[in-house]
């Protein structure tokens, strides 16, 4: 593959000397691109660099601003957690710090994950560094702006699309693994029963590396799955990291016609061009129905939206974050809570609350819940027929600023909120360049079949696309 290794075996000095130069794309991409809430002094990042020792050690880790980082502020990116700082890390971070990889700072993010384009944070929108005057997708846009510009790994959070989409935007990986697959500790939640951390890089075998480490288990959070098949997860990666790769027999990568067809005519262009290079690599691609997926963006709104709305019960005031003293108790919580969160979160606050609400809970919820396991049984009958389903990362090209705020930029999420929906991994790999515009395709996998779908990631670099391209 076409990747760089592990930075562990670097004597210090050409450890720091690359922190050096990949602190320096952070700084850049943040004063040009907004993709920082918060960012680190550098003297205070290459001091732990050069003291720092394990399999992790010269990786610098940009962290989604939901994701604890102990010591940072933890924003979600929203007014009303303005200021508020956790004082324990993320399970993910803490394997992190144990192994020598070094926080370089907090990125910018839709409010609390609630977006599509990286336009409703707090903070400002991040920009697309492809073109500064389109979005980079979202919620995940810093995190996937900074390894766009050059950074090697960033960590994102995947709900229904939220690492996938920019990742498609940025021209750069994004893994969404199976759900249980990494511990959601430290993670402010959203809509839980969907969303996992995720990662973003430049190379495959980056990919691998970092997953490798970062699947270490916690007993803290019980959604996630202890048992064979993580080991045989793990064993996997490290044939990949070893250089052994994979055999994959009687690779049959299904897709929908149908599907692509709802895409802007040179999205669905790249698409079929890139299963034409499949083809011409071996591989056995075929057309079937996927009529099923047609209702998935309204079940999926329905649940995440009834999830958020009971999340985002907890901001008060009364604990943490903004509080805004108005006389009473409950005109203080309704002063905090209308200024506190955007107009987005209060859309799905409000919307989940109703769809949530006694006497039309069987109408929406409870149909959407089942509508949820008919999703998953068809998408996992597909897969026992076929290895993947590739499928767009997006119907469309990155949208210009202001066109996909709001329900209008709901749609982006057509294709990437199925994998959520069921649990399965996925992965968004780059389809190259459309008048200077990425676009990318996303593979669909069974149950744990992350390291197969990083494999055929690896096989892809270079051949559909260049990990080394940069914007600019």
């Amino acid at each position: 593959m076409a990747a760089r290794g592990p930075l562990a075996s670097m004597d210090v000095d050409k450890r720091i000397s690359m922190a050096r130069y990949e602190y320096s794309r952070c700084r850049e991409a943040h004063e040009k691109f907004n993709a920082f809430i918060t960012i680190r002094d550098m003297e205070e990042v290459l001091d732990e660099v050069s003291s720092s020792e394990g399999p992790l050690s010269g990786f610098l880790f940009p962290v989604k601003d939901n994701i604890a980082v102990a010591g940072l502020p933890n924003t979600c990116a929203s007014a009303i957690l303005d200021g508020y700082v956790p004082p324990y890390d993320a399970h993910v971070v803490e394997v992190i710090k144990k192994l020598g990889g070094v926080v370089v700072g907090k990125t910018n993010m839709d409010e609390f994950a609630m977006g599509s384009s990286g336009e409703t944070s707090h903070y400002g929108p991040t920009l697309n560094p492809w073109d500064r005057e389109r979005v980079p997708g979202g919620s995940s846009s810093g995190s996937a702006v900074v390894v766009a510009w050059g950074s090697h790994v960033a960590l994102g959070s995947d709900t229904g699309g939220s690492v996938r989409l920019p990742a498609a935007y940025t021209h750069v990986l994004g893994l969404k693994p199976t759900y249980g697959t990494l511990s959601r500790y430290g993670l402010v939640s959203y809509a839980d029963s969907l969303e996992q951390i995720g990662l973003f890089t430049r190379y495959s075998l980056d990919m691998a590396y970092i997953l490798y480490y970062l699947m270490e288990y916690d007993a803290r959070d019980m959604t996630m799955y202890y048992g064979s098949r993580r080991d045989e997860v793990r064993n996997q990666l490290q044939r990949i990291i070893d250089g052994e790769g994979l055999e994959l027999d009687d690779v049959s990568i299904a897709y929908s016609s149908q599907l692509i067809g709802l895409c802007d005519t040179p999205v669905s262009n790249m698409v079929y061009k890139v299963l034409d290079r499949l083809e011409s690599l071996g591989f056995k691609t075929v057309d079937i129905d996927m009529g099923f997926v047609y209702p998935c963006l309204s079940i999926y709104y329905i649940i995440a939206m009834v999830e958020a709305s009971s999340n985002l019960a907890r901001y008060s005031g009364e604990n943490y974050g903004m509080r805004i003293d108005a006389g009473s108790y409950w005109d203080a919580v309704t002063y905090t809570r209308s200024r506190g969160f955007g107009d987005e979160v209060k859309r799905r606050i409000i919307m989940g609350t109703y769809a949530s609400s006694k006497g039309y809970e069987g109408r929406y919820y409870i149909r959407a819940l089942k509508g949820r396991r008919w999703v998953k049984e068809n998408l996992n009958r597909i897969l026992r027929e076929h290895r993947f389903i590739l499928l767009p990362a997006s119907p469309r090209l990155p949208p210009r600023l202001g066109e996909a705020v709001g329900p209008k930029g709901y749609v982006l999420d057509i294709f990437t909120v199925i994998p959520n929906l069921a649990g399965n991994p996925a992965i968004t790999i780059p389809a190259g360049l459309v008048d200077g515009l990425p676009t990318g395709v996303q593979l669909i996998g069974r149950f744990y079949s992350d390291a197969e779908l990083i494999w055929m990631s690896s096989i892809l670099e270079g051949a559909i696309y260049d990990p080394g391209l940069l914007p600019g």
